[in-house]
C-alpha cells in the first residue's frame, strides 16, 4: 500500500478556480491536500435546505455563523465578536470588523438580516422550527445585529451556531439567488468551494482572506471531498492513500483499520441518534398501542452489538444523554414479541400490519442492514414492512416537503444543534418541524406542545428541567417516532492527519493537521 503524500497540484488549482468564476490565487510551491470520503453525495450547498449529516459537513467550511461550538463544544465567537442581552427579548450581536464574503463583498449586518429572516418564513428552509423564537432582526447599523425575540429566550446566542445559522449574501437570500447558492456556494468561511462533480468530487480551497479562528489560518490548502457509496471500495481507498478520512466505518473493519500499517481509527460518543421519523396522523400508526408494539417488537441491545459491535447505546424519550432535559429515569422498552401481539390486538389489528420503512442509501453506517434486520425483528409480531431504499436527494426531497407517506417510516439520524432538548426533541417535533405534521402532540393545546413551548421560553434552568421532564415521559409513552440508539462516531484516518473527532460529527477542516 502506498503512503499517501502532498500533492503538487498548483497549475491544476489555478485551472480549477478559472473554471469555477474565482480569482486564482498566488501559486504556492506545494499545495497541501486531503482527501475525505463519505458515502453519499452532497444533496445542496444551501445551508438552509439540509440537517443532513453528511451535506451539513460541507456547509460548515463553506460558511461562519455568529456564534460557534469548538472542539469540545463549548460555545465562542465566530463572526460576532460579542453578543449582549439588552433586556429579557432584546439580544445584540457586534459583528468582526473586516470580513469579506468569497465574491469580496463585505459583510454586514444586512446580510445576517436577510439571512435570518428567510429562516423565519415557513417552507423557505428546512430549520425554521429552530428559529420561531425570533420576533425581528433590525439593524442599528452596519456593524450590529438587533435580534427581538417573542419571549424571553435563554438559547439565542447557542442558536446562532446551529444548523441553518451560516449567513448569506443577503442577495442570495431571495428566491433566484438560492437557486445560484445550491451550485454554486457563496460564504465567510475558512474554504472557498472551487468546483463540483455530481456523483464524483467536491473541491474546496483554503480561504487565504479568512478572518481566522484565534489568529490561525488553515493548515490544509485544498479539501476533495469523494462520494463513494459502497464500504468496500471507501475502505479501498483509505488503505491505498486515496483517501485521508473515511466516515461512516463499518464496525467489523474497525479492528483492522486500527491495527493497519498507515491507518487508524478515531471515536468519540456524539450527540445524535438513531431513529425512524414517522407519519402517525392516520391508519394504524395513528394508535399509541401500535406505535409502542413497534418498539416491543425490536431488540435494540441485540441490534447494536450485532450491527455495530457495541458501538451505540439504546435510549428513551428523544434526548440523548449529551443534552440537557435528558431523562435518566427513562428505560427502552424491553423485548417481548408477545407484549408487541397483544397490543396490536388491542388495538384492533389481530392480524398484525403492513409498514414502510424507507432510507437514503449512505444515511448512517450499516443502513440497509440496519432496517432489513428491523424488519425481519417485526416479522415475528406480526409487523410486515417493506424496504424502500433511496438515493439521498430523493429522501432530502422526502424531508424538505414532509412527504412521508400515510403508514411510512423514514430512516434518521437527527443531530442536536444546541446541547439542549430544544434542538433536539422540539426541533424535530415543533409543529414546524421534520416530525411535527405527523403526530397530533406536536401541536398547540396538546401538553407536550405547551410543555416544550414553556420550556423554551424559560430563563430558569431550574424551572427548565422538570418540564423537559415531563416532556420526555410523554415521548416515552406516546412513541411518535420509532426510538433506536444513541451514536457512536468512528472515523478511519491516514497516519498523516490529525484532528480531535467532534461529538457533533462536523469534519471541519481547520482544525486538521498535515504532516508533510
Amino acid at each position: 500500500m502506498r503512503r499517501a503524500r502532498v500533492r503538487v497540484v498548483a497549475a491544476g488549482l489555478v485551472a480549477l478556480a478559472l473554471g469555477a468564476g474565482i480569482a486564482p490565487r498566488p501559486a504556492r510551491a506545494q499545495t497541501v491536500q486531503i482527501t475525505i470520503a463519505q458515502p453519499a453525495e452532497a444533496t445542496t450547498m444551501d445551508p438552509g435546505r439540509s440537517t443532513q449529516v453528511l451535506t451539513v459537513n460541507y456547509f460548515y467550511n463553506l460558511y461562519d455563523s455568529l456564534t460557534r461550538w469548538d472542539a469540545a463544544l463549548v460555545l465562542q465567537p465566530a463572526l460576532a465578536t460579542a453578543w449582549r442581552g439588552v433586556n429579557e427579548t432584546t439580544w445584540e450581536f457586534t459583528l468582526r470588523p473586516g470580513v469579506k464574503f468569497h465574491d469580496g463583498a463585505p459583510l454586514t449586518a444586512d446580510d445576517v438580516k436577510a439571512t435570518l429572516e428567510r429562516n423565519l418564513v415557513p417552507g423557505k428552509t428546512g430549520v425554521t422550527a429552530g428559529f420561531t423564537t425570533i420576533e425581528a432582526v433590525q439593524v442599528p447599523n452596519p456593524g450590529l445585529v438587533r435580534i427581538i425575540t417573542k419571549k424571553p429566550d435563554p438559547l439565542l446566542p447557542v442558536r446562532m451556531a446551529q444548523m441553518g445559522s451560516q449567513i448569506l449574501p443577503a442577495r442570495l437570500t431571495t428566491d433566484e439567488g438560492v437557486k445560484e447558492l445550491a451550485r454554486r456556494p457563496v460564504g465567510t468561511g475558512a474554504y472557498r468551494f472551487v468546483e463540483w462533480v455530481k456523483d464524483e468530487r467536491l473541491v474546496m480551497e483554503a480561504n487565504r482572506d479568512w478572518w481566522g479562528w484565534e489568529g490561525r489560518k488553515p493548515g490544509v490548502d485544498r479539501v476533495v471531498w469523494k462520494p463513494i457509496p459502497e464500504d468496500f471500495p471507501r475502505l479501498v481507498a483509505l488503505e491505498k492513500g486515496e483517501a485521508d478520512i473515511v466516515t461512516n466505518v463499518p464496525p467489523d473493519r474497525i479492528k483492522a483499520l486500527a491495527e493497519g500499517r498507515t491507518t487508524r481509527i478515531v471515536s468519540v460518543p456524539s450527540s445524535r441518534t438513531a431513529a425512524c421519523a414517522m407519519n402517525a396522523t392516520q391508519g394504524p400508526l395513528a394508535d399509541k398501542r401500535v406505535r409502542q408494539a413497534l418498539h416491543y417488537a425490536l431488540d435494540i441491545n441485540a441490534v447494536v452489538k450485532g450491527i455495530y459491535a457495541g458501538y451505540g447505546k439504546p435510549y428513551s424519550g428523544g434526548v440523548a444523554d449529551t443534552d440537557f432535559g435528558y431523562n435518566p429515569a427513562l428505560k427502552p422498552y424491553p423485548y417481548d414479541v408477545a407484549r408487541a401481539k397483544a397490543l396490536l390486538t388491542e388495538a384492533g389489528f389481530p392480524g398484525g400490519i403492513d409498514v414502510t420503512l424507507h432510507a437514503g442509501m449512505g444515511t448512517m453506517v450499516n443502513d440497509k442492514q440496519l432496517i432489513e434486520v428491523i424488519a425481519d425483528m417485526w416479522a415475528k409480531a406480526g409487523i410486515r414492512a417493506r424496504i424502500a431504499m433511496m438515493e439521498m436527494g430523493a429522501r432530502q426531497k422526502m424531508v424538505n416537503d414532509r412527504a412521508i407517506p400515510v403508514g411510512g417510516l423514514l430512516l434518521i439520524n437527527p443531530q442536536s444543534t444546541l446541547l439542549d432538548a430544544d434542538g433536539s426533541l422540539w426541533r424535530l417535533l415543533h409543529p414546524t418541524g421534520l416530525n411535527g405534521k405527523y403526530w397530533a402532540g406536536s401541536q398547540p393545546g396538546h401538553r407536550f406542545h405547551d410543555l416544550m413551548e414553556q420550556a423554551r421560553y424559560s430563563m430558569d434552568p431550574a424551572r427548565r428541567k422538570p418540564l423537559y421532564t415531563e416532556a420526555t415521559q410523554i415521548i416515552n409513552d406516546e412513541k411518535p417516532w420509532l426510538e433506536l440508539f444513541q451514536e457512536v462516531i468512528v472515523y478511519g484516518t491516514s497516519q498523516r492527519v490529525t484532528f480531535k473527532p467532534r461529538a457533533d460529527y462536523r469534519l471541519i477542516a481547520a482544525e486538521m493537521q498535515v504532516s508533510r
